[in-house]
């Protein structure tokens, strides 16, 4: 729509969450319920004496193609 939208105006679609991904490696999905423009916002500010290498793959696959996927490969959790 090419319309700017203040930050305080989205909707969070996630609650914020700290994940130990130093340990094991963040791997999870999201399926969005609804079209639109989503934010993806990583987030330091709790070890602002360490800095952090965020790697990350974002996929997006409509809605059609959805139901050729394996159950396995898809589910409403996490997004990284």
């Amino acid at each position: 729509t090419g319309k700017s939208q203040k930050v305080t105006e989205m909707i969070q679609v996630l609650p914020t969450e700290r994940y130990n991904a130093h340990l094991v490696p963040e791997d999870s999905c999201l399926t969005c319920p609804e079209p639109g423009v989503y934010v993806l916002c990583f987030d330091n500010s709790y070890s602002i004496l360490q800095s952090k290498k965020v790697s990350y793959k974002v996929e997006v696959v409509p809605t059609a193609d959805l139901q050729m996927l394996s159950p396995h490969s898809r589910g409403d959790m996490r997004l990284q």
